[in-house]
């Protein structure tokens, strides 16, 4: 039989993001390689159903590190004989050398100033940051997005966007834990190298100018008030010859058109939160309030929440010694904060956290989400039924018993978990109501001198729909040892499950599963797998659908 191999040879090349002491390099290596390489062979067979891969397939695949007097570039590689492409390789170099408080950014950057202006935003550029004393400093300037248009080649759609460049920068005073800082990102698209039809495009040049400043300040020992904002003023726009109009919301933007470059598709918006903390060493207590303006943006930052308002009570504690442990928060949560939806979204947001350790052997974990959303018209014409009403509801309570000793250690885990969605609107309540509710029992033995561990579970859930029910139950034995002082290790892992699905059906689902691997010498492993699924669904008056796949793997790696 005639075998048609493909290669596949993805490379990634990426310098590490964290920064590198000079004031060290002097006890660095010049040169160092490390990392691994693998090899893999797959056999695949199935009766009953249609393959679902090869019958016989392989990858090596390898991430070496390279490393030039402590700054380090890893690069990682694979071949495949099956069929696959790619149409630009991922490949991203920087460096962020540092010397006492000098840090210079350069290359591909990830830096935050700030949650509002520059917030992790990928930034090919460069800049740098300051820490001389309590004072900051920080200054970042390049390309934030790379423009891209339709390929009418091969015909492959993805959104078009301009080449987009910013730049940040942030000023601040750090002092005993209290801080203030101010920063800022002015960004804008340009029409420059845009491969695009500029007339039958679907986008427009944008820009975007955020102001933000942050702070925390210690009142008196373990009493603290925080707060961050930031006004954004975003043109959707730039080439728009429309004017800005003069009504109660845009006065502001008339106000700043003397000093900026905004037309009528500009608008500006908040973003806020700050509260007040208290911190001791057996409870804690935090109060907190965010707003954030509908269409809040910012070219610094990959994606917010906006149109929301939080008001939040989190507090904590712990007792006995800290054998009792307590974390939690309750709050109000609206959004349509300017009126132009159709309806306005009221949620009650509460968690819990407890953690009780009765005993050095036995404790116990719970936890409790609720989360309510009721709907209010805003206009006239809305029916009831396309109004958001509901209730979501979930507990987790798992007890656990630890009994470790010198010849064996037992660990038992009991865990339950309760999850309801209750529609609250009189109209959609039977048909969205869902209870869920999940539990497993694992026992596990460790014979400590023999290197041996026996694990078996069971495991049970339930779902009850509008639609009807459905659930399933099952149970798992698993054993695994380590021979020649751990060299050759051996484990196996199976499970029976029993399924109720929807139309009275059922199924039955078999797992085996066999593995060994053995270290022959330091950094050599050889691997071998070898799995086999049994699946089985029947219904009333008809045979019963059955199939099954042996899958076998042969692995060999190598680290260095």
């Amino acid at each position: 039989m005639k075998i048609r191999i493909y290669l596949l040879l993805p490379v990634f090349l990426s310098l590490q993001a964290r920064s590198q002491d000079l004031s060290a390099i002097g006890d660095q290596k010049p040169f160092a390689v490390s990392g691994s390489l693998d090899i893999r062979t797959i056999g695949y067979s199935a009766h009953g159903i249609d393959p679902r891969r090869s019958p016989f397939s392989y990858i090596i695949s390898g991430s070496p590190v390279f490393s030039f007097y402590g700054l380090t570039v890893p690069v990682s590689f694979s071949f495949s004989e099956q069929d696959r492409s790619f149409s630009q390789p991922f490949n991203q170099y920087g460096l962020s050398p540092t010397w006492k408080w000098i840090t210079l950014h350069g290359g591909y950057r990830n830096v935050s100033f700030s949650p509002y202006t520059l917030a992790g935003h990928t930034l090919l550029g460069g800049g740098f940051e300051l820490k001389p004393g309590k004072f900051r400093a920080g200054f970042m300037t390049g390309r934030l997005n790379r423009s891209t248009a339709i390929d009418t080649l091969s015909g492959y759609v993805r959104p078009e966007s301009f080449n987009r460049y910013g730049t940040a920068g942030r000023l601040g005073y750090e002092s005993k834990g209290s801080f203030v800082n101010l920063s800022f990102i002015a960004a804008k698209d340009t029409e420059k190298g845009f491969k695009g039809n500029l007339d039958s495009a679907n986008v427009s040049p944008e820009s975007n100018l955020v102001l933000g400043a942050d702070f925390k300040y210690t009142v008196v020992k373990g009493l603290y008030i925080y707060g961050d904002g930031a006004v954004s003023i975003y043109t959707k726009n730039i080439r728009s010859d429309l004017e800005i109009n003069i009504d109660s919301t845009q006065k502001a933007l008339l106000k700043l058109s003397r000093y900026l470059k905004i037309n009528g598709t500009s608008e500006y918006s908040l973003a806020y939160s700050g509260g007040l903390g208290y911190t001791h060493k057996y409870f804690a207590l935090k109060a907190g309030y965010k707003l954030v303006e509908p269409n809040f943006r910012s070219m610094g930052a990959y994606f917010f929440q906006n149109d929301l308002q939080n008001i939040t009570i989190s507090p904590s504690f712990n007792a006995l010694k800290g054998r009792l442990r307590f974390s939690g928060s309750i709050g109000i949560q609206e959004d349509n904060r300017k009126g132009l939806k159709l309806a306005s979204t009221k949620r009650v947001i509460s968690m819990a956290n407890v953690s009780w350790d009765l005993s050095d052997q036995l404790g116990i974990d719970a936890n409790f989400t609720n989360f309510t959303a009721n709907s209010e018209p805003t206009v006239a014409m809305v029916e009831n039924r396309y109004l958001l009403a509901q209730t979501n509801r979930n507990l987790s309570v798992t007890p656990r018993l630890i009994l470790p000793g010198t010849d064996m250690t037992h660990v038992v885990i009991l865990s339950y978990n309760a999850s309801s969605l209750k529609d609250l609107n009189e109209d959609t309540v039977n048909e969205n109501d869902i209870f869920s509710s999940v539990a497993f029992l694992n026992y596990s033995l460790t014979l400590n001198q023999a290197g041996l561990n026996l694990n078996t579970g069971l495991n049970y859930a339930n779902n009850k729909l509008s639609i009807g029910n459905t659930g399933s139950y099952g149970a798992s034995l698993g054993a695994g040892m380590g021979f020649l002082k751990n060299k050759l290790s051996v484990n196996t892992h199976n499970s029976w499950t029993r399924s109720d699905m929807a139309e009275n059906a059922k199924g039955t689902i078999l797992n085996f599963s066999l593995s060994t691997s053995y270290m022959p010498l330091k950094g050599h492993r050889v691997a071998l797998r070898v799995s086999y699924m049994s699946n089985a669904v029947s219904r009333e008056d008809q045979d019963t659908n059955k199939y099954n796949e042996l899958t076998g793997e042969l692995g060999y790696t190598f680290s260095f």
